[in-house]
């Protein structure tokens, strides 16, 4: 192989390594419509509740969105029922646009008190445009009030939070590879012409 083909072979190499998928990379975060509060489901208190019922259609306010969420930012969304607690949702969430959903996994952790309960779980997040890949991320909703007080609406608000898994190394790993592949061929040449 001559140097000629080497160095093609090489900058081919380069190129493919560049291609990589890109992740969902942000926060987002959501709070309940006045008049669209969450109702519990199951239980009369927080202790008690099974489930969390949402008003159908939108219900919730984008109040923070950050890195690819940051268009969603002042529009609204809509939050599924979480029903039973640690169930798979899909999707928890839409935006109002329909860009982004976020599948909650099953297995979500439940807080409670008497004035207080959290969901805390994983799942993924998706950009129904396909532009961005799917990425992992987590949802936390957080709801509190006085059940005992014959509250049956609760205000709430959420937040979720993707984390790429990879790092792409911008073509260093690449550019290190060619350097070694095109000194093995001069190398090569050196040795071969000397013979």
């Amino acid at each position: 192989m001559n140097m000629k083909h080497l160095a093609a072979v090489i900058a081919g190499a380069a190129v493919m390594t560049q291609v990589q998928a890109v992740q969902i990379n942000g926060t987002i975060d959501f709070s309940s419509i006045p008049g669209k509060e969450a109702s519990l489901i199951g239980g009369a208190n927080f202790l008690t509740a099974t489930g969390l019922d949402f008003p159908a259609g939108v219900n919730a306010d984008v109040d923070g969105a950050t890195g690819d969420f940051a268009p969603e930012l002042n529009l609204t969304a809509t939050l599924n029922d979480i029903n039973p607690f640690g169930a798979a949702v899909n999707p928890v969430w839409t935006t109002a646009d329909g860009r982004f959903t976020f599948n909650l996994n099953a297995g979500a952790s439940i807080f409670r008190g008497a004035h207080f309960l959290t969901v805390d779980g994983v799942g993924t997040a998706h950009d129904t445009t396909g532009v961005l890949d799917d990425t992992p991320g987590t949802f936390t909703l957080t709801t509190q009030g006085k059940p005992e007080a014959g509250i049956t609406k609760f205000s709430w608000s959420a937040t979720s939070d993707t984390n790429p898994s990879t790092v792409p190394d911008g073509g260093a790993t690449a550019i290190l590879l060619g350097a070694g592949l095109l000194g093995l061929g001069a190398c090569s040449m050196r040795k071969s012409s000397n013979a």
